[in-house]
């Protein structure tokens, strides 16, 4: 039990991280793009707040969308291995990220149109923070299976002349 809570934990650190290193790249490619187009990059803190935005938005899309879609595609793919979980995990962050938007989108009278735009953008967005959580999940399970085996092999004694 504890340590698939560890291992829960440290999947959501990986796919907060992830969110992070996205903002980060936002930055980068916006700042490159204004360079080539000749355009003002902005100011010395478009950077950090750029990357502190997404940083908040990925605290709050970590446990409303990331966590709930891996569990999910675990449970859904059980007898699968760790790909198809992952993949299984994917879908559903694309069903859980179309809920949200649709539901906002209801909620605040947005056009359909603007609806469908923003479906696709948020889930690739949110696509590389599950594909990271999953990973991190279902690597170090593996990674402490392999260990255990290891482990198992190197307590036996030798045998052979001493």
């Amino acid at each position: 039990m504890v340590g698939t809570v560890a291992r829960h934990v440290a999947g959501a650190v990986a796919a907060w991280l992830v969110c992070v290193a996205e903002g980060l790249l936002g930055y980068l490619a916006l700042t490159a793009y204004a360079m080539l187009a000749d355009v003002d990059p902005g100011g010395p803190l478009a950077g950090p707040f750029m990357v502190l935005g997404a940083a908040l938005l990925g605290a709050a899309l970590v446990p409303l969308v990331v966590a709930p879609a891996v569990v999910v595609g675990d449970v859904a793919a059980s007898r699968r291995g760790p790909l198809g979980r992952t993949l299984a995990a994917c879908l559903v962050a694309v069903v859980i990220v179309g809920l949200y938007v649709g539901g906002v989108a209801a909620a605040t009278g947005t056009a359909v149109a603007d609806a469908a735009l923003a479906w696709p953008l948020t889930t690739a967005s949110v696509l590389c923070p599950v594909v990271a959580y999953a990973s991190v999940v279902h690597g170090s399970r593996a990674a402490a299976l392999l260990l255990a085996r290891r482990r198992r092999h190197t307590t036996t004694p030798p045998t052979g002349p001493a």
